[in-house]
This record gives structure tokens, sequence and C-alpha cells, in this order.
């Protein structure tokens, strides 16, 4: 009788303890908005144990391998989850995410157009969508960037990424004086989205309208201050407007706070260049095409490096 009551209370004491599916995966998400994702990893492995048919749980996990920076097994994971799971456009779009933040472009361009096919939704179609135009505007491919983001303003003319995206791209195609037009909208509709103020100071900045520029530079910097690109675009208009020193002072920051840019070293190869130091020019241009500017900008650098640098 004795034994006979202990396996009772013992089977009575794990079931006051058991947890439901639902339940760990709510821990899980704590823990990722908790940026606990050591503790995030371990309740999606439970979760995706007792539940392998949920498609959330994988996209999940594949998100906090990311955030623990084990980007191949991210990547990985999605493989095996698209194994899974082949139509299911939500892990073809996060993967075509993880793909294109490491500059696959073709390969992401490839799974964004696949989430456009399988999309159950309209919602997930236009993601893909909005993020195949990224893609394409990272590659400069710009009339199909445009396209793709037409298609998204149909669906959705306030999303503030199609709107900041569309003022990005129309002087790539010849349409500057619609810039504003879109850009003005974004900061309308969101006004603490500050990289649209960006694309707007450098939309004044292509105009020659270097203060209104830098007006535009330092809302962006009030809103972020550890925000880089926002002291590499202000440290050129300053050198447009002489101011050599705060030009200097801005880049060096901006290259502080994202030494892969190539974008800065040719600003700070120009300041250089203004203040009498080529073979510090010559460095900063022969970084700027390590780093990938001509894929991504075009021959400028190099076109400077052939002035400057080849005597």
């Amino acid at each position: 009788m004795k034994q006979l009551l202990l396996i009772i209370f013992i089977g009575i004491f794990k079931l006051g303890f058991t947890q439901t599916v639902d339940e760990i995966y709510a821990e899980a998400n704590s823990a990722i908005e908790a940026k606990d994702f050591k503790l995030a990893l371990k309740k999606i492995d439970q979760v995706i144990q007792l539940d392998a048919e949920n498609i959330d749980y994988y996209g999940s996990k594949a998100y906090v391998l990311f955030e623990l920076e084990r980007f191949q097994d991210a990547y990985d994971f999605y493989n095996e989850a698209i194994l899974i799971f082949p139509e299911a456009a939500s892990l073809y779009n996060d993967r075509g995410c993880l793909l294109l933040s490491f500059q696959e472009f073709e390969l992401a361009a490839e799974d964004f157009t696949t989430a456009m096919e399988y999309a159950e939704n309209d919602s997930i179609k236009n993601s893909a969508i909005t993020n195949r135009a990224t893609t394409k505007m990272a590659t400069r491919e710009f009339i199909g960037a445009y396209q793709d983001l037409m298609l998204a303003y149909a669906f959705d003319s306030t999303n503030i990424a199609t709107l900041t995206n569309l003022g990005a791209i129309m002087d790539e195609i010849g349409r500057g004086d619609e810039t504003l037009k879109y850009l003005l909208k974004a900061v309308e509709v969101d006004p603490d989205f500050y990289p649209a103020y960006g694309n707007i100071g450098f939309k004044y900045q292509e105009m020659g309208e270097h203060e209104k520029a830098i007006a535009y530079y330092d809302k962006v910097l009030a809103f972020n201050p550890d925000e880089p690109l926002g002291y590499s675009n202000r440290s050129y208009n300053k050198l447009k407007l002489g101011d050599t020193k705060g030009a200097i002072k801005d880049i060096d920051k901006s290259i502080k706070l994202y030494p892969e840019n190539s974008y800065a070293y040719r600003i700070r190869a120009l300041i250089y260049l203004e203040v009498d130091k080529p073979d510090k020019a010559c460095a900063d241009l022969q970084t700027a095409i390590n780093y990938g500017f001509t894929e991504m900008y075009g021959e400028e650098v190099i076109g400077l490096q052939s002035q400057f640098c080849n005597r």
C-alpha cells in the first residue's frame, strides 16, 4: 500500500509542473525580448522537440542563432527547415534577409522571388517584394528595384521602408524631381523615422544645398548619435562648405563607428586631397576599393586613383 501511494504522489508531482508548448514558447519569446538568446535557444529547442510541425518555431530558432552570431548555423538551420516546409514563404524570405546581410545578393534575390511565389497572403508577398527591391538597389539594378517598389507602393502607400527606398532611387532612374515627394511623405507618416531625414539631407546634398543637408543630418544624429552615415554625409557637406576641420572630425567618427563603409573612405580621401595630403588620400581610396566601393557605387574611386595616385 505504501508503494502504491508513493507512485501516485510522484505522478501528481510531475503533473503539477508540466508546461505546455505555448508556455515554453512564451518563455522563449520573453528571453528574446530580454536579449537572453542562449536561454531562448534552449526553450525553442524544447518546443521543437514537443511540436515539430509548427513553422514559427523554426523561424525563431534561426533568428536566435543569428543573434548569437552563429551565422553558418542559422543558414544551415534555414536549409533544414525548408526541407521540412518546402513551400513556406516566410522561411525563404527570412533566409534571403540573412543572405542579404552578407552581400550574397544573387542568392538573396532568388529566395525573395521564391517567397513571392509561395506567399500565402499579401503581407508576406509585399515583404518579399520590398526585400528584393533592396537587393536590386544594392547591385545597382535600379529599374528593377523601382518596379518592385512600385508594386509595394500600390499595396501600401504608407509603408515607411517603401517610401524611403523610393526616395533613394528616383535620382538613379532619372526622376529626381520626385525624390522629396516620397521622402517628405515618409516623415509625415512617421516623424521619428530618422533614416528618411538622412535621405532628405542627401537629396539637398545632391542639389548643392549643403547647409540644408547639414540641418537634416543634424536631425539624424539628434535621433541617433551613433549613426555612422549621419556623420559621413555631414562630413561631406562640411567639406563642400570649406569646413575641413569639422569634416575630418565627422568622418573619423563615422569610420570608427562603421569601419567597413567604403563610401566613408572615399569622403575622407577627398578631404585629404583638399588639405594636400595625397598619400593619406591614396591609402583611403585603396581601402574604399578593398571594401567594395566599385561594386556598390561605380568607378569614381578608380578614377580618383588614376588622377592622383598612379604617378
